[in-house]
């Protein structure tokens, strides 16, 4: 006998009832062949039919049984589908969805870039803007300073002395200033350069 035959054996009261109403029968018919007498044998004819009316009695409430399990079976079977069904629908109506939120975050993510690129450009316009403002009021303060100096140069030199005059201070006064001046033009030039190399790059 192999190994686990006896779990998948029927259960004893369902196997019970066919071999008793299998065992009557045979009971009977054997038990009218060496009887003569009418009476004996109509008690086993009657006997036998009980027999049979019992059986046809059980199979048809096993086989009620059976379709009500069969039904009901088929019942979960299709609630089971239509959950899954509607799982399917929930997750499809979530995937949409997350497409069309994908699409609306693309569109706001180029408006974005587009909107960038526009204050880029306006940033650089202006830098140049400032580099040309700031080279132009170099190039006056230059043009004053040498009118300045033009008007306050006298024509004729004096003499050079060895001892320092008041003349000789505000030269050098002016000078510093004249340095101080010449540092802010190219440091105006120089931002004017780097403003067209960084419009070039773009």
């Amino acid at each position: 006998m192999p190994r686990g035959r006896h779990r998948h054996s029927p259960p004893l009261h369902r196997i019970l009832p066919p071999s008793v109403v299998a065992g009557v029968s045979v009971v009977c018919a054997a038990a009218a062949w060496p009887v003569s007498e009418p009476l004996v044998l109509r008690v086993l004819v009657a006997a036998a039919a009980a027999t049979a009316v019992t059986g046809a009695c059980l199979m048809r409430s096993w086989d009620r049984a059976a379709g009500l399990r069969v039904a009901e079976l088929n019942r979960e079977r299709a609630g089971e589908e239509w959950k899954a069904e509607e799982r399917m629908a929930e997750l499809e109506a979530d995937l949409d969805e997350a497409r069309e939120l994908r699409t609306r975050l693309e569109a706001k993510l180029r408006a974005k870039r587009v909107e960038l690129t526009g204050l880029r450009g306006e940033h650089a316009a202006l830098l140049r803007r400032y580099a040309t403002a700031e080279t132009e009021r170099a190039s006056a303060l230059e043009g004053r300073r040498q009118l300045a100096i033009e008007a306050s140069t006298p024509r004729e030199l004096p003499a050079a002395r060895s001892t320092p005059t008041p003349g000789a201070y505000l030269r050098a006064a002016q000078a510093l200033r004249d340095l101080a001046r010449n540092a802010a033009l190219q440091e105006a030039r120089r931002t004017a350069e780097l403003a067209r190399s960084r419009d070039l790059a773009e």
